[in-house]
Formats: C-alpha cells, sequence, structure tokens
C-alpha cells in the first residue's frame, strides 16, 4: 500500500534521519531534495528506500571529512570529496563547474574520493536551466565485464548530457551496464531470477540466479558499443582523480563539464533550435502500430513539473514505518 506524503515532509523525513544517523544539517538536506526529485521523476526506488541503505553505508564509512578545493584555475577545479556523499560533492561540483562557466565560459570540475551520487540527470539538468551544455560522468566499484570478457573491470558507470531549451531542458542519462547492482541485490532479496542477458556467474556462464550474479559480473549494455561507452566513462573518472580500476574500498571519479553556448552561437538561438529539434522528433512518425515518438528524458521532465505543481508523493506505507522505527 502506497501513502500520499506532502513534497515539504518527504523532505524533512529524510534531513531528519540522516541527522539522526550523524550527516550534518546541510548535507542531509542535499540528499532529501535529490530523494524527493527522484520520487518526482517516477524513480521510487532512487527515493526515501535509499535511506536505510544510505544509513548503513555512514555507519561504515562515516560522513567523511572536510570537502576542499585542491586546485582551481579561472576554468577547472579539482575536488577531494573526503570520503563525503556523492550527492553532495556532485551537487557542490555541478554547481562550481556552473559558476566558473558563467565567468569563462567553460567550467571543468573533477571530484575525487566520494560514494555514490544517484541520479546524474539532477546535476546536469541544474546547468541547463542556467542556460549551459553539461556533461557528466561517474564510474564506480568494478562490478561489470567488459564485451568479451568474464571479470568485473567497471562500475555501471553512467553519463549524463545537458541541454538547454526554450521547451525545458534535453537531458540524456543512461547506465552502461544492463541492470543496476542494486537490482541484482533487489532481486536476491525477494527471491525472484534476473531476466535473462543481464550477467553472468564466476565462471563466466550466463545466469538468472542473482546470487551467481553477485559472484560473477552484469554485463555491459549494448555490447560492445556500450561497453565502449563504459570505457570512456571509466577513463572520465579517472580524470576525476578515481583508481584505474575501482575495488570494493577503492576510490571513485567524478568528472563535471559546463559549457556556455555563447562561445559557438548566441544562446536565445540555440535554445531555438534545440527546441526545434525535440518538436520535430515528436511529431515524426512512430513504427506501425507504436506509440508515439519521444524524446528521451522528457517523460521524465513532465513528471517533475507535474508532481511539484501537485505538491505531494506517493510512498510504500511500509518504508515509511521502517524509517520510522529505524530513526528511533
Amino acid at each position: 500500500m502506497k501513502t500520499r506524503i506532502r513534497l515539504d515532509e518527504a523532505r524533512e523525513t529524510a534531513v531528519d534521519f540522516l541527522c539522526r544517523h550523524g550527516m550534518p544539517p546541510e548535507h542531509a538536506g542535499m540528499v532529501a531534495d535529490h530523494l524527493v526529485y527522484a520520487h518526482l521523476a517516477g524513480h521510487d526506488y532512487a527515493g526515501l528506500p535509499r535511506l536505510q541503505p544510505m544509513a548503513a553505508m555512514l555507519r561504515e564509512r562515516g560522513t567523511g571529512g572536510t570537502i576542499r578545493t585542491l586546485r582551481e584555475t579561472d576554468q577547472s577545479a579539482f575536488i577531494d570529496g573526503a570520503g563525503v556523499n556523492g550527492y553532495v560533492t556532485s551537487t557542490l561540483a555541478m554547481d562550481k563547474a556552473i559558476a566558473l562557466a558563467k565567468k569563462s565560459g567553460v567550467g571543468i570540475v573533477g571530484v575525487r574520493d566520494s560514494w555514490f551520487s544517484g541520479l546524474l540527470r539532477y546535476y546536469v539538468e541544474r546547468a541547463a536551466e542556467a542556460d549551459l551544455v553539461a556533461l557528466h560522468a561517474a564510474n564506480s566499484t568494478a562490478r561489470i565485464a567488459p564485451y568479451g570478457g568474464i571479470d568485473r573491470l567497471l562500475g555501471t558507470n553512467p553519463i549524463a548530457f545537458a541541454f538547454p531549451s526554450d521547451d525545458g531542458p534535453l537531458v540524456v542519462d543512461f547506465a552502461t551496464a544492463t541492470t543496476m547492482w542494486g537490482d541484482v541485490l533487489l532481486h536476491q532479496r525477494r527471491g525472484l531470477p534476473l531476466p535473462e542477458g543481464l550477467a553472468i556467474d564466476a565462471q563466466g556462464m550466463p545466469t538468472v540466479d542473482p546470487a551467481a550474479a553477485l559472484a560473477g559480473a552484469i554485463l555491459a549494455w549494448g555490447g560492445a558499443r556500450g561497453s565502449g561507452v563504459g570505457m570512456v566513462v571509466q577513463a572520465l573518472g579517472i580524470l576525476g582523480g578515481s583508481d584505474p580500476i575501482v575495488a570494493e574500498d577503492g576510490v571513485w571519479g567524478y568528472f563535471f563539464l559546463a559549457l556556455d553556448p555563447a562561445l559557438l552561437m548566441p544562446v536565445d538561438a540555440f535554445k531555438r533550435n534545440i527546441g526545434a529539434l525535440c518538436t520535430r522528433v515528436e511529431a515524426s512518425r512512430p513504427v506501425p502500430g507504436g506509440p508515439p515518438v519521444r524524446v528521451p528524458g522528457a517523460a521524465t521532465r513532465h513528471k517533475v513539473a507535474q508532481g511539484r505543481a501537485r505538491g505531494w508523493i506517493e510512498v510504500d506505507e511500509a518504508i515509511l514505518a521502517s524509517l520510522a522505527a529505524a530513526a528511533h
């Protein structure tokens, strides 16, 4: 059963829970904003249900140290995340990239030593709403086998792009793995098999058994091409300060780029042209018997706007009960 909860109440629930687990209030607020956004975007699994796994990570890793900028120029910054959660460091890093791009036209920011940053579109959308083009890539713990291999060498390695438009940002956000590690864990907890074609066991044989997949590896999305994009994300994460291959206790790396379209053309013209592109795509003919053609990310953008206007989200009652019990 699900129950409706006001946006401000959902945020307050998350902040209170995280503060009770040692997170500073300012950081807890950043995380809570992201979790509420995830619900609005239709990704309920990435919303309040993340709080208890995050509490477990906070107990294991601690709340981190002092975030520091190690190097900075007019166009770049390199940040030591000091073991602070990625929801926090990624918000700070994207906002830093935006500020640099507003001054110099380009903002490039790397973040090392952070962990788990949620939905990448949340960050690049911030830049597009500031009339900037954005790219964000994040590598993570090695759980993905490269195309043709069976060893875990890459992270799930998502990448996201955003472009300002007259009709709202165009945002493209995707992982380079066939499924997420957390989804495999969820299947295991529920005693359900995985869909075919997502994972291999420790000997490299295809498996639908979550336990065997956890001992083996997840496959790269899109075959050789998807694996290639995963390598690109891995390299950008290295540029952000990660280990070449991230072990369970290794260092992740995040890469952020914000770019002012005015470097190449008037911003208004660029936004108008991106809007025209999206309009033309959605007006194009669908395959026979298929649904209307949609621009990537458009459905999520509409869900967020509708949810904010509505003022509430729906959350499983069991999740709220477990959070209340864990908080006390």
